[in-house]
């Protein structure tokens, strides 16, 4: 009696056969699809007792997850050429950064094949599905529309014109893109040099010198006239032992009274702990992750910045039809530019040129963390950021509409969640964002860029005092001279 009907693994047909009382549960896999009509024991019915259902621990579709004989037809989308059959390919799990989310997007729907014992029959497109301009659909989303596809081997963006003409089942991916760009650390002496105090604490210990200086003059004047006659007491001796003292150089003599010496003794306390913060201070500040000053995509719009997109078509379909200000700015200036030239490259092209630096970006993480583990040097990770141009999407899994395997597709979807198996396959398809040289124990260098400033001040006062001691000669040789022209002639007596 149900041969010829149409009927499908989500029907809700119970039967009560009237020679033997038996209840029976009638489905067909997909009738339309070579399926078979199959029928589960469900009890009896008498007068006396009524109904006796046999009681089923397992679930609808667990119980009709035989599906021998079927045929789906199916699509899935690889924006990347590959080598080999497409088969060969989906079975392959080398290279997981290309064509990530649709090969991991895959591996669940061929889970719930295997589990549901159907035979899908695979093609390949390059597109999703993107509205045309007489109001249909190409790519995946137009097979769906058209019905020549039962289902999508592809995850798709929840939209309102697709979901028009087709169907969105359980979640399997989320998409994460940003603007990757390397934010290195601009050298500035001064920071360098002068930050580990504030302003406060350099005047403060610029007036503690200058009061020692004070001090200790009037304690060597002081030796001077009581105790020791040859007492250097000029400002320059003086200024030049309380910077030994400071940069842990020492003293030259050390004073006869008690006072001086106490005050020796402070000073060098005092330097030792200064000397301690300062050195510590500069050591960290090298080594902390310093904070970027871009932070938005308005940072990066008004930056230095060239910027570039993978070449994707749900990246060119965003940047066409967005309506954020900022990010339309930064389509047609920066990314089309003056010369309409196309800023769109492939994720391997794209990160060489973040990895060369002055360059941001923007990639889907899962593609671009794999190859700056294998490409970027430790150093070059630890100066990566990220600016997402919009937050992070979900994917769906998707059917025909109103088609009879949504529940059955959902229903493993979720099963593979719930035993781990979806977690395992996230783990594989998406790495972990690859971590710098904070998170292992590698030594850091410092680079010419911090070490300059010192060369320089030792050249100037190099040059400052071979002027100097220039002058000083002259001055010498000026004097001498002078001395011997002045000098009274002495002539011998002759008698």
């Amino acid at each position: 009696m149900f041969k010829n009907v149409e009927l499908y693994i989500n029907s809700d047909i119970n039967i009560m056969y009237s020679n033997n009382h038996h209840v029976v549960d009638i489905y067909n896999p997909a009738s339309t699809k070579g399926g078979d009509l199959k029928t589960i024991n469900l009890g009896t019915y008498n007068e006396t007792s009524g109904f006796s259902i046999i009681k089923k621990k397992e679930s609808k579709y667990s119980l009709r997850k035989n599906m021998t004989g079927v045929t789906l037809k199916t699509i899935i989308v690889l924006p990347v050429d590959f080598n080999g059959t497409l088969l060969d390919y989906l079975r392959s799990k080398e290279q997981p950064e290309i064509n990530t989310f649709n090969r991991f997007h895959y591996e669940l729907v061929n889970s719930c094949v295997n589990y549901y014992n159907f035979t899908s029959e695979v093609s390949r497109y390059k597109s999703w599905g993107y509205l045309k301009t007489d109001g249909t659909f190409d790519g995946m989303a137009g097979q769906l529309e058209r019905k020549l596809i039962d289902y999508g081997s592809s995850p798709l963006f929840y939209r309102v014109d697709r979901s028009k003409v087709l169907d969105f089942g359980r979640q399997t991916w989320t998409l994460r893109a940003a603007f990757i760009f390397r934010d290195e650390k601009k050298v500035n002496w001064v920071d360098v040099f002068l930050k580990p105090f504030t302003m406060s604490v350099w005047l403060s210990l610029l007036f503690i010198v200058v009061l020692t200086i004070v001090f200790l003059r009037l304690i060597k004047i002081t030796e001077k006239r009581n105790v020791r006659l040859d007492a250097e007491i000029g400002w320059s001796y003086l200024l030049i032992n309380i910077l030994a003292v400071f940069c842990q150089q020492g003293i030259a003599g050390v004073p006869l009274f008690i006072s001086g010496r106490i005050t020796f003794l402070f000073m060098l306390i005092c330097s030792l702990l200064i000397y301690q913060f300062y050195s510590a201070s500069i050591v960290s500040r090298l080594l902390t992750k310093p904070n970027t000053e871009i932070k938005s995509i308005e940072d990066i719009l008004h930056s230095n910045l060239k910027v570039g997109c993978e070449d994707t078509l749900y990246t060119k379909d965003y940047l066409r039809y967005t309506t954020n200000k900022p990010t339309k700015e930064l389509y047609l200036t920066k990314i089309i530019g003056k010369e309409n030239s196309s800023n769109f490259l492939s994720a391997e092209d794209g990160l060489v040129l973040v990895k060369n630096g002055g360059y941001a970006f923007h990639v889907e993480l899962a593609t671009a963390y794999p190859v700056i583990t294998k490409t970027f040097h430790d150093r070059t990770i630890n100066e990566l950021r990220e600016v997402q141009m919009y937050m992070s999407q979900p994917m769906y899994f998707n059917l025909q509409k109103k088609s009879p395997f949504k529940d059955t597709f959902n229903t493993c979807l979720q099963r593979l969640a719930e035993y781990g198996i979806l977690n395992r396959e996230l783990r594989l398809w998406h790495p972990k964002k690859p971590e710098g040289i904070h998170a292992t124990m590698t030594l850091t260098s410092l680079s010419l860029d911090y070490f300059y400033p010192l060369l320089t001040m030792l050249l100037i006062g190099t040059i400052m005092s071979t002027i100097i001691l220039t002058l000083e000669i002259c001055l010498h040789f000026r004097q001498t001279t002078k001395e011997t022209e002045t000098r009274t002639p002495v002539f011998q007596f002759v008698h």
